[in-house]
């Protein structure tokens, strides 16, 4: 049965090829690595978190924000890739966090924020008070934010009879 289908699966890529150059099949497979790095670079092969909270930190800093958390949430499996997400509190002028959130989902990488909430931050955080432009209130902004990871192999079964015993 494997040699028919290897056999049929030739006989397909000689018709292809007879149907058009070997340079056109040659351009079409350099569109398709170019448009694969673009995707690793969106989607990546492995869970890049250092490079994420570096990034997002240093979109907060650009825009004079305080980062007062980033914690990392479960993990949700996919059947192609898994995603990531982080919740996020960050502090300052209700126009910098709108360009804060901006330049997050202009991130190199697929970055979206979620379940956005803003709240006045009242006097509770001093270094709140002084990121907000004079005579306006700081605002605490709340969010999730999540990336995706190409899913990679999925974990090998456990040998029959290696789950401890017969029944």
């Amino acid at each position: 049965m494997r040699l028919d289908t290897l056999d049929a699966r030739n006989a397909a890529a000689r018709a292809r090829i007879a149907q058009g150059t070997a340079a056109d099949l040659e351009a079409e497979a350099a569109r398709y690595t170019k448009d694969l790095e673009v995707m690793r670079l969106l989607v990546p092969t492995g869970n890049e978190l250092p490079s994420l909270i570096e990034q997002v930190s240093t979109a907060a800093r650009r825009e004079g924000l305080d980062i007062a958390s980033l914690e990392p949430q479960p993990i949700v499996s996919g059947e192609t890739f898994d995603t990531y997400r982080y919740k996020v509190s960050v502090t300052g002028g209700y126009h910098a966090l709108g360009e804060f959130l901006t330049n997050v989902g202009a991130l190199t990488r697929i970055v979206t924020p979620v379940n956005v909430t803003l709240a006045l931050s009242g006097n509770k955080n001093a270094n709140a008070v002084k990121l907000a432009p004079a005579g306006t209130a700081a605002i605490e902004s709340r969010f999730e934010i999540q990336t995706y990871v190409i899913r990679s192999a999925p974990p090998a079964a456990a040998p029959q009879g290696a789950q401890g015993g017969k029944s």
